[in-house]
């Protein structure tokens, strides 16, 4: 977002779309496919015409609302004849198509240090950010997306139970059971007081003075 100039026509457009493609899901065709007649933007949502002609409501949170009311009533320039009342346009009237977003997408990621940036990874952020954050369900969430299965909403779920494990609290069995004998502070004390008598060296080299001592002792029981 911080390459983007948000009070230039170029930069609030680019902001509206990509605020709109990490918010709603869309596939880069959707939203450029977006007539003004059906983003609803008041209400918050969006009439998407997705894979083999289906139409389907995505719902669109306050961000998105206020991004795409600035570009749309600041920025958006007059439609061309051609234009057929697209929501997004290039600076000189025209639909913007699908390919020039993905270069769009792919210079910003490029500029941004984020190179993996292309519109399914943010159609995939939003879906695992929809489960993390508890936005509502798996069907909820297949619907939206516009799958016909589960069969790809089961590897958000995956994603997003992975991120969740490692972003949130410790789930050790171990943690749990409450063998307070190894947690006392009086083990600990003992033991750092017994590192010091050795010098304070680390532990390896307290274990490789215990090899030593050891190997001294078979050679003298040899001897």
């Amino acid at each position: 977002m911080k390459i983007q100039n948000p009070l230039t026509a170029l930069g609030c457009r680019n902001i509206a779309i990509l605020v709109l493609l990490l918010d709603s899901g869309l596939r880069v065709s959707e939203l450029c496919g977006l007539r003004s007649d059906d983003a609803h933007i008041e209400e918050g949502y969006l009439k998407v015409m997705g894979k083999g002609a289906k139409e389907r409501v995505v719902p669109i949170g306050g961000l998105a609302q206020k991004m795409l009311w600035r570009y749309i009533i600041h920025f958006r320039p007059e439609d061309s004849i051609d234009a057929d009342n697209y929501v997004f346009l290039t600076l000189d009237g025209k639909p913007l198509c699908p390919n020039a977003v993905k270069l769009l997408l792919k210079r910003w990621g490029k500029k941004a240090g984020v190179p993996r940036l292309h519109a399914h990874l943010c159609r995939h952020t939003y879906a695992t950010n929809f489960l993390n954050h508890k936005c509502g369900d798996v069907f909820r969430l297949q619907q939206i997306l516009g799958h016909t299965t589960l069969e790809m909403v089961r590897r958000y779920i995956h994603y997003a139970s992975t991120q969740a494990m490692m972003n949130g609290r410790p789930s050790s069995p171990m943690d749990h059971m409450g063998i307070r004998r190894l947690n006392g502070y009086k083990v600990d004390r003992i033991l750092k007081n017994k590192h010091r008598r050795c010098g304070g060296h680390s532990l390896d080299e307290i274990n490789h003075k215990g090899d030593g001592g050891r190997n001294d002792r078979e050679k003298d029981s040899r001897g």
